[in-house]
């Protein structure tokens, strides 16, 4: 697999190995409860993260059909837009100091999670995007993915490279599992 690519399938791996612990050391009691008013409970940050990839998904899978229909790159360096660059930077885990939270974005309503789901349910649909994902990223090698764009379901009329589109997924995954720990 090409190295910009196996890296954001390491980071897909790290996400499954902390959203398991991440479940192991959260209750059933727990698991909905926020920890503060303004803040998600682990129910929601997972919800969110499904409502997330239930969006990003089919585009994923579009891209690739796309780059696939480009041919075959080599093993050159992708290139990512500097939108792409920037919203896997500012989608990614926020920093913080103590308590206080930088870089926080405000949430599209059509994203907004509700906390209300089974937990079964929500874990199940969870594991099943990290395989959609890791599967459609698999189906990317070799594909000059940095030359086909991606429209952001998030905010209308914004578009970015699909190899910035599969850092964004990642790195969106690990900034909610980070704030799910946090409860």
């Amino acid at each position: 697999m090409h190295p910009q690519l196996q890296a954001i399938e390491q980071e897909l791996a790290r996400a499954r190995s902390r959203f398991a612990r991440l479940m192991a050391a959260t209750s059933d009691a727990k698991w909905a409860t926020r920890s503060a008013p303004d803040q998600w409970s682990v129910a929601e940050c997972i919800a969110h993260l499904n409502l997330s990839s239930r969006a990003m998904q089919p585009l994923l899978e579009h891209a690739v059909s796309e780059a696939r229909a480009l041919g075959r790159n080599g093993a050159g360096r992708f290139h990512p837009t500097m939108l792409g660059r920037m919203l896997a930077a500012m989608l990614g885990p926020a920093p913080g100091i103590g308590k206080v939270r930088l870089g926080r974005t405000r949430t599209p309503s059509s994203f907004e999670p509700s906390g209300d789901l089974a937990r079964a349910v929500v874990v199940a649909e969870f594991e099943r995007h990290l395989e959609a994902h890791a599967r459609t990223l698999a189906a990317a090698d070799g594909l000059p993915i940095d030359r086909v764009r991606v429209e952001s379901p998030f905010a209308k009329g914004v578009s970015y490279d699909a190899y910035s589109a599969f850092r964004i997924v990642a790195r969106h995954m690990h900034r909610h599992l980070a704030q799910a720990e946090r409860v």
